[in-house]
């Protein structure tokens, strides 16, 4: 189970926070360390010589790149990520070689429906780009916004990447190093604030939202919710954990990835992530393994409350088990005045839908931005963010960027019915689309990297998922 791959994954997982917190890269309140600019680019030499000469090499630099780097702000040069680095070498190097017009029909036209709609997607977002830049969007946000679009284009490369036995066997193995990092780095940073050892607003606070790209909130009795932008691919993968559980796999990775993946689901205390957790598992239904899903499902959500209690427990000192803050974040669904995140998402909503109306067709463009006010703040603020996963895309790319990612999505579905593993994909996207309803999980880069992967991999020659050897 634990091989020595796991190790070095483990041990990188931190490793590549501590160097980040220690050598930061350019933030809003620091400039950018030199050494962590010099490292970054070494690697960046690395990539460019493997993809060159090594391409084996560089897939598992850039693969554990996207699996343990969070959401990759932790190294950067001239002011852009190690990722986008990666993607402007992949798509240089690797796309210029394979879409010469000898290669061009085995790399295109091979899977052309989803080449059609993954084009398709990418024109729309670079029509709203510079339909934004034309209506004085900020360029920066413009830049931000379309970005993750051009992720897309590792379609073509993932196609022959998922063909290889030992990428996948990596990908397995760093998922599962990730996941058991990610609830161990997250618990120790609960642990830190809750015991008051770390302060708010203190050097690490301002690491965690600037670098690692998340948010630090106390909660009444001392608890602390983590949230980091990786965690939105975190139901996803319990999905994929607790369905590999219940088709009684033997591997014991799994067993202990789910309550590691909770361990992150409790202290996140997203609610949309709650629901899509509840309706993926009610995808994850099967006649054949009827009594292991209902074990599984009621299993999984009683685990969570059970860590939720435990961690609330400890951090009130035994004063509260956490049940009455649980029921204030479900009943601010109904009742949102009484939470200011959920007020703030409602009084969002009338501005989100004007600028729909005004342009329902195109849209308004990447990088458009909505000014309500803040209850939080207590004052009008300008924000790019609209906390409306399916109104944003509607109201900065129009009904054509919906019917686009519409489009895109059939097509996924569409090829995803003649696998054996329906009802896990389809708990998975189901997942993400519940998630969207509220966050940016599809036009985020992790939701197009992970989509872009699935599209890969379902039209690569071989569409089986080797299970980890142990």
């Amino acid at each position: 189970m634990f091989n020595k791959r796991f190790g070095y994954l483990f041990l990188s997982y931190f490793a590549l926070r501590l160097f980040s917190f220690s050598f930061n890269p350019e933030t809003p309140l620091w400039p950018a360390s030199p050494v962590n600019g010099l490292v970054t680019l070494l690697i960046i030499i690395l990539a460019v010589y493997w993809l060159c000469y090594n391409e084996k090499a560089a897939i598992v630099l850039i693969a554990g790149e996207f699996i343990l780097g969070g959401a990759g702000g932790f190294l950067a040069l001239a002011g852009l990520s190690l990722r986008t680095w990666f993607l402007i070498l992949t798509v240089s190097i690797f796309l210029g070689k394979k879409l010469l017009p000898a290669n061009l029909k085995k790399t295109f036209f091979q899977a052309w429906p989803v080449s059609l709609a993954l084009c398709g997607l990418l024109l729309a977002g670079l029509f709203g780009a510079i339909r934004g830049y034309f209506n004085w969007h900020a360029a920066g946000l413009v830049a931000s916004d379309f970005l993750p679009y051009l992720f897309l284009l590792y379609f073509f490369p993932l196609q022959e990447w998922w063909r290889d036995e030992k990428f996948k066997l990596f990908v397995l193995d760093a998922c599962f190093a990730a996941a058991l990092a990610n609830a161990l780095f997250v618990l120790a940073t609960f642990a830190l604030y809750s015991a008051n050892l770390f302060i708010l607003q203190d050097v690490y606070y301002h690491w965690w939202r600037d670098v690692a790209l998340g948010k630090i909130t106390t909660l009444p009795f001392n608890y602390f919710r983590l949230v980091l932008n990786e965690h939105l691919l975190l139901v996803p993968l319990i999905l994929y954990y607790v369905n590999n559980l219940i088709k009684k796999s033997k591997d014991t990775r799994y067993k202990l990835a789910v309550p590691a993946l909770l361990i992150v689901l409790a202290t996140n205390l997203t609610r949309i992530y709650i629901l899509a957790l509840g309706v993926g598992l009610i995808f994850l239904f099967s006649r054949q393994f009827i009594k292991r899903w209902l074990f599984g499902s009621i299993g999984t959500i009683m685990l969570l409350v059970l860590i939720f209690t435990t961690l609330h427990l400890g951090a009130s000192r035994g004063r509260s088990l956490g049940f009455e803050l649980f029921g204030l974040r479900l009943q601010s669904v109904v009742t949102p005045q009484i939470e200011d995140s959920a007020l703030s998402r409602v009084l969002l909503l009338p501005k989100i839908l004007n600028k729909i109306k005004i342009h329902p067709l195109i849209g308004t463009g990447l990088g458009d931005t909505v000014t309500v006010y803040s209850p939080i703040f207590k004052e009008d603020i300008t924000t790019p963010h609209f906390d409306w996963g399916y109104l944003e895309i509607w109201a900065e790319l129009g009904l054509l960027g919906l019917a686009a990612w519409g489009f895109y999505l059939l097509v996924l579905l569409q090829k995803i019915r003649a696998l054996d593993e329906l009802k896990l994909w389809w708990a998975i996207l189901s997942a993400l689309l519940v998630v969207n309803l509220t966050s940016p999980a599809l036009f985020h880069v992790l939701g197009i990297v992970l989509l872009t992967s699935l599209s890969a991999w379902l039209y690569s020659k071989d569409h089986v998922l080797t299970q980890p050897r142990v």
